[in-house]
């Protein structure tokens, strides 16, 4: 965080700490949505974890950045650890305003598509949970990115294969949702970060 924005955190203290939960949460989904989750993607948890090494004292911080390192003490998170974890960002950032609710969705949304390209491989199988965590989120229509990446990833799964042109722009477009503190995890893959994707919406 550059210093100039230290001065400014209490006044958005109660946005940072949702945006960095339901980015945990969404970035938990994502990098374990083939059910397969790999020493790269756990990286990025650890990168998580680094972002909010300033805040990992106060509450509910000090709740939940224990039970990641817990989770990643020997190097793997099992199905049990993971749901813990997604259970307590659910609880943390319980709210019933609409307004936060999609907001809230689209940062899940967000850590997911940066949980998929967290290894600098997409598979079909990455592509097809994303699907139907879209498909169970149709509410989120109308609302950017949701639409535009719809329509991209039933585009590239009409033929059940991502081709390497699909895969580079796939992979450029969801490295987009990556939090800036994690994009150095991505410099080993062939990307460009502030490239442009073209789509049909």
């Amino acid at each position: 965080m550059h210093p100039d924005h230290l001065p400014y955190l209490r006044f958005n203290n109660r946005a940072r700490l949702l945006k960095a939960i339901q980015s945990l949460a969404g970035l938990l989904d994502g990098i374990d949505i083939d059910k397969v989750i790999n020493p790269k993607e756990l990286s990025f948890l650890n990168d998580w974890l680094l972002a909010h090494n300033d805040v990992q004292h106060r509450h509910p911080f000090n709740e939940l950045i224990p039970l990641v390192q817990k989770a990643l003490a020997d190097g793997r998170i099992t199905q049990d650890e993971k749901d813990d974890i997604a259970w307590l960002c659910d609880r943390l950032t319980d709210d019933t305003s609409y307004t936060d609710f999609v907001s809230a969705s689209m940062r899940h949304l967000h850590g997911i598509l940066g949980g998929i390209a967290a290894d600098g491989k997409i598979l079909p199988a990455e592509l097809k949970g994303l699907e139907t965590w879209m498909s169970e989120h149709s509410e989120l229509r109308t609302c950017w990115p949701f639409d535009e990446i719809d329509s991209i990833v039933t585009s590239v799964l009409a033929d059940q294969k991502i081709d390497r042109k699909e895969h580079k722009d796939l992979l450029e477009l969801f490295s987009g949702f990556v939090e800036s503190s994690a994009k150095h995890l991505l410099a080993a893959t062939p990307i460009k970060i502030n490239g442009t994707v073209v789509g049909v919406c």
